[in-house]
């Protein structure tokens, strides 16, 4: 996966604008609601993030699109936690979650897939290699066309009815 210039651009003035409320850029992407261009931001931090900080997040990052005009047109602006279920950005991110299942998509075929479902094994650079039951598959970050982890609740010996 690519970062686009568009958002390279608006990488530089998020980043700095997020530093003082305690949290960090996990990633960007752009979406469409009708005529406007949605701009959803994921932010992280070490212990979580809350609704509050999504708001703040939210407010100033809204305040810097519009005193730099980043965005042409109307647009929607999106703060939110990654979440459980994480996107992965890059490859850089996902060495944090060696062991974890993740869900891979590729834009092209390899080996005639393009849907990898398996425990991380590794991050070597920009590669990624996944073990699906003992088969373990190489892909290069780039070739993706999104990343996500899974997430797995704890069996906790409960069994429904």
């Amino acid at each position: 996966m690519t970062r686009s210039p568009l958002i390279e651009r608006l990488a530089g003035h998020i980043t700095p604008a997020l530093e003082p409320l305690g949290v960090q850029l996990w990633g960007v992407e752009f979406a469409s609601a009708g005529s406007r261009m949605v701009v959803r931001i994921y932010i992280d931090a070490e212990d979580g993030v809350s609704i509050a900080a999504c708001a703040k997040a939210s407010r100033s990052l809204g305040a810097v699109f519009d005193a730099e005009d980043l965005l042409p047109g109307a647009y929607v602006l999106e703060v939110s936690s990654p979440g459980l279920e994480r996107r992965f950005f890059s490859a850089a991110q996902m060495a944090a979650y060696l062991d974890r299942v993740v869900d891979a998509r590729l834009h092209e075929p390899q080996d005639n897939r393009r849907h990898l479902r398996g425990k991380l094994a590794a991050v070597e650079g920009d590669d990624i290699l996944i073990d699906e039951a003992g088969q373990v598959t190489r892909v290069a970050f780039d070739r993706l066309k999104s990343a996500h982890l899974v997430h797995e609740f704890p069996d906790t010996g409960i069994k429904g009815s």
